[in-house]
């Protein structure tokens, strides 16, 4: 039984990349602008409404995830996951930021 080394990736077909990165870091942005206004302009008692405030974005990531998956190294999965993580995470961040103050 002989064990060979694993496949070496080339640069380019890793998932993340400078391209994959500036979409994520884009989407955190987008994400915590949409906390930073429902934190503040949404009572402190009616949490339930974050969700209507992420819907807009996850239809906009719905939408251009065409051309976004060309980024991800054509991975439909990776690419919804990590954009989708990213703008929730700066979603919430910016949300309990406010509410911190």
């Amino acid at each position: 039984m002989s064990v060979s080394p694993p496949e070496r990736r080339e640069p380019s077909e890793l998932v993340i990349n400078l391209g994959s990165g500036i979409a994520m870091v884009t989407a955190a942005a987008l994400g915590a602008v949409a906390g930073a206004i429902a934190g503040s302009k949404l009572p402190a008692d009616q949490f339930a409404w974050t969700g209507l405030a992420l819907l807009p974005l996850f239809v906009l990531l719905e939408v251009s995830l065409r051309r976004l998956v060309t980024l991800f190294g054509d991975d439909r999965n990776a690419a919804r996951l990590a954009l989708a993580g990213a703008i929730v995470i700066g979603f919430y961040g910016a949300w309990f930021g406010i509410r911190s103050l």
